[in-house]
C-alpha cells in the first residue's frame, strides 16, 4: 500500500471515496488530500484537510475535511503521512468534525480531544425560506441585482475591498475564487457608482447544494442594502429550486450565528462529534 497524494488532476480517481462536491473542491488552493492505494492502483482509503489560516497572521490551523478506509489501519497510515504533511505546513492545530461515533473515537485514538455538540453547519431547506421575517414582497431599486449581471471586474474589486476589511466569509480562499465558482444567478449585490458595495455570495455545489458563504455590505447604506439583498437571493432561489433542495449555512462566527439566531429563531445544527490536536 502506498500513499499519494491528491490533486485537481487526479480528484476523479477518487470520487467513490470522495465524492462529488469534495472532488470539485480539490482544485481550491488550501485543500489537500491524500489516498491510500495499491499496486494497481485501486483506492482503498483516504483523507482529506483544508489549512486554514494561510494568509494571515493567525496561527495555520487544519480542518480535517474526510477521513474514510477499509480497515483502521489504512486511515492510520493515512494518518501518519497526514502529520508529516502538516508539519510541513506549520499546522498549530488540527480539528474535525464527524457525525460517526467511530471516526470520532478513531480519532481520540490518535490524540485528538472529543466531544459532542452542535455543528457549526445548519441546513435548511428552499421551502424552508419561506418562513425568514422578511418583506419578500417589496419592490427591489435597480441598483440590486444578480451577480450575472455585473462583470468579473466589479467581482474582483469588491473582493480586495473586502479582504483589506479582513472579511472573507465563510471561505479561506476567497482572494482565490474566480466569479465562476460562485452561482452567479441566485447570488446578490448592490451597485453604487458602477462599483459593488454589497454581496451576498452563493456556491452551488456540484451535489446541487445551496451554500451561502459571503454576506457583507459597505457604505452609509448597507444595513437596508443586506436585507434588498437576501430578499433578491430568496426570491430566486424560491422560484427556480426544487423546495427540498437543501441550503446549508457555515456558522463560521458569532456574527453569523447571531444573524442565523435571528432569522432562523428555533433552527439548531445537528448532534456531531467534535476534537483537536496539537501538532
Amino acid at each position: 500500500m502506498k500513499i499519494i497524494e491528491i490533486t485537481k488532476e487526479n480528484a476523479e480517481d477518487f470520487q467513490d471515496f470522495l465524492g462529488e462536491d469534495l472532488v470539485a473542491d480539490m482544485s481550491r488552493t488550501f485543500f489537500n488530500g491524500l489516498a491510500a492505494t495499491d499496486d494497481s492502483g485501486t483506492c482503498h482509503g483516504v483523507l482529506v484537510y483544508e489549512l486554514l489560516g494561510v494568509d494571515s497572521d493567525d496561527d495555520t490551523s487544519s480542518r480535517i475535511r474526510l477521513i474514510a478506509g477499509d480497515d483502521e489501519e489504512i486511515k492510520a497510515s493515512l494518518q501518519d503521512e497526514y502529520r508529516k504533511a502538516a508539519s510541513e505546513a506549520d499546522v498549530g492545530k488540527s480539528f474535525f468534525e464527524t457525525s460517526e461515533s467511530e471516526v470520532a473515537s478513531f480519532f481520540e485514538k490518535l490524540g485528538f480531544s472529543k466531544s459532542s455538540g452542535e455543528s457549526m453547519e445548519l441546513t435548511i431547506t428552499v421551502s424552508e425560506l419561506e418562513k425568514l421575517p422578511i418583506k419578500r414582497d417589496v419592490k427591489l431599486p435597480d441598483y440590486i441585482q444578480s451577480l450575472a449581471d455585473v462583470s468579473v471586474i466589479q467581482y474582483r474589486n469588491f473582493v480586495k475591498k473586502a479582504l483589506i476589511k479582513g472579511t472573507k466569509g465563510a471561505v479561506e480562499d476567497l482572494a482565490y475564487l474566480p466569479l465562476s465558482w460562485f452561482k452567479r444567478e441566485v447570488s446578490s449585490c448592490s451597485v453604487s457608482d458602477d462599483k459593488i458595495d454589497g454581496v451576498l455570495l452563493i456556491r452551488e455545489t456540484p451535489s446541487g447544494e445551496l451554500h451561502p458563504l459571503l454576506y457583507t455590505a459597505y457604505g452609509p447604506d448597507f444595513v437596508k442594502n443586506l436585507s434588498l439583498i437576501l430578499i433578491n437571493s430568496v426570491n430566486y432561489a424560491l422560484e427556480n429550486y426544487p423546495p427540498d433542495t437543501k441550503v446549508v449555512i457555515y456558522r463560521h462566527d458569532k456574527k453569523v450565528l447571531m444573524l442565523v439566531h435571528k432569522l432562523l429563531a428555533g433552527y439548531k445544527g445537528s448532534e456531531i462529534y467534535m476534537g483537536t490536536r496539537e501538532e
